[in-house]
């Protein structure tokens, strides 16, 4: 694989821009997906991961499938929060609904996530027309007790479908038949509803200050500039309109103390503790020392050292060396997964996608720069490998291709350098990877640029996010 010189730029720039300043140009909120029940647990820079490669993946199926990003909603702490899925095509209302009664994942659930419709809820019909779309549920979708738990599952179907530009209002019928009165608590159920009905109930993607307390900042926390250099972590994955909860113990039932907001840096105090399959870690707070999950936490690594860690240009040479050989991404990526955004809010790969991804014939309606997402079915579905893993191999392999450190790639047309790098990632240092274009017919606007964000795990940098920004005449 062909050698490219890191373009190192002054450091004191580098370090102004290591995650330190977080815009305010962040997505809707959008907690972790499961982390594998089979696979490694969530851990903090400097445990021991080990990343099963004795055995060669099993191939994918034979048959692709094309599949499309939606929002499913779930509760968080009385409010409505969306996730992002990908789901099958066609369908995929249909299949964004199912999706909705798998419920959230176990990392989700240890996110605080959760839903109030039954698990043995089917789905039996969908019809979309002129706005309306009228959905038939089995009766287990009105079992169970309580007027909120109620209201709440009706919010979470009704937030779901009316993502969907042709869709406005929904009507209910269950088993076939129409619903005037829905369970036992009386719900009067018999015309269309939308989201205002249940603004109230279950309100969507509150802001950090809409909290009972504001959350922490730089500002708040602990002076740090004489704390251990080994123990500072910067709070990572975490959207812009959220906050990472600090519990007064390990684990989400434990009471909430405070909350620390998107990028500032805390100190780690040593100690750490497993709960479930989640890591719990204590850090120094205004407030004494309390627990943060591991998750949301990025080792804090100096944009000077970075840039002069011949690892880091060793690893983007692994990574392209395995996409050649069609091979199992997972050495070479965080034990999160894989977060990658493609001119759209970061989705995420879980560890086991990855190890067969790469031969995967799943294809997805990636979102375009150039197009709406109501328009989003006008895109051509292709397959990670092709939207993805080649995309950045072509422009990491050309002889034109020049790495930045931290530092924002400006391309014609393309996005404004404060937004390079979504929210949820801008804590993490990065590498740009931009091949200016060499087709002279296109004055320079066929060019593309991978950002490649890069976590410190076991003291060794590691892949943990993907954007790219493009412009294709």
């Amino acid at each position: 694989m062909k050698r490219i010189t890191i373009v190192i730029t002054v450091l004191a720039m580098l370090a102004a821009a290591c995650g330190g300043d977080v815009g305010n140009a962040g997505p809707l909120t959008q907690p972790p997906p499961d982390p594998p029940t089979t696979t490694i647990p969530p851990t903090t820079p400097g445990t021991d991961v080990t990343v099963p490669t004795t055995q060669p993946p099993a191939d994918p199926p034979d048959d692709p499938v094309d599949r499309q990003f939606v929002e499913l909603f779930f509760g968080k702490e009385g409010y409505a929060v969306s996730v992002i899925r990908a789901v099958d095509t066609p369908a995929v209302a249909a299949n964004a609904i199912r999706a909705l009664i798998a419920g959230p994942t176990a990392a989700e659930n240890d996110s605080e996530l959760w839903t109030s419709v039954p698990l043995d809820t089917l789905l039996l019909g969908l019809e979309i027309e002129n706005g309306l779309a009228t959905i038939d549920l089995s009766r287990e979708f009105e079992v169970g007790g309580g007027s909120y738990n109620i209201l709440t599952r009706l919010a979470q179907v009704v937030y779901t479908l009316t993502q969907f530009p042709t869709v406005d209002r929904v009507l209910f019928h269950l088993d076939g038949q129409p619903v005037e009165v829905f369970s036992g608590e009386g719900v009067v159920l018999g015309d269309p509803v939308g989201r205002a009905d249940y603004a109230t109930i279950l309100p969507i993607a509150p802001g950090p200050g809409t909290a009972a307390s504001e959350p922490w900042n730089q500002d708040d926390l602990p002076d740090i500039s004489d704390g251990d250099p080994m123990r500072m972590s910067r709070v990572a994955l975490v959207t812009a309109d959220d906050v990472l909860n600090v519990r007064e113990d390990p684990g989400v039932t434990a009471p909430i103390i405070g909350k620390l907001l998107p990028g500032v840096v805390v100190e780690r105090t040593g100690q750490e503790e497993m709960v479930g399959s989640t890591r719990w870690v204590q850090v120094e707070t205004p407030v004494g020392g309390f627990w943060v999950s591991a998750w949301f936490l990025a080792d804090e690594v100096t944009s000077a050292n970075f840039a002069v860690d011949p690892r880091v240009e060793a690893l983007l040479d692994e990574f392209a060396a395995i996409v050649v050989a069609d091979g199992d991404l997972r050495p070479v990526v965080s034990h999160r997964g894989l977060y990658v955004s493609h001119h759209a809010d970061p989705v995420r790969f879980a560890p086991e996608d990855l190890a067969t991804i790469l031969r995967s014939p799943a294809a997805y309606h990636w979102p375009s720069n150039a197009l709406s997402p109501d328009d989003i079915d006008e895109i051509p579905a292709r397959t990670f490998a092709e939207a993805i893993a080649d995309s950045f191999v072509s422009a990491y392999d050309d002889a034109d291709t020049a790495l930045t450190v931290n530092e924002p790639i400006l391309g014609g047309n393309g996005r404004l350098p404060e937004y390079a790098i979504p929210f949820e990632l801008q804590s993490f240092n990065y590498v740009g990877v931009h091949d200016p274009g060499d087709n002279p017919a296109h004055d320079g606007l066929d060019w593309i640029t991978w950002y490649v964000s890069i976590d410190y795990e076991n003291g060794a940098p590691v892949i943990v996010g993907l954007t790219v920004d493009m412009w294709a005449p």
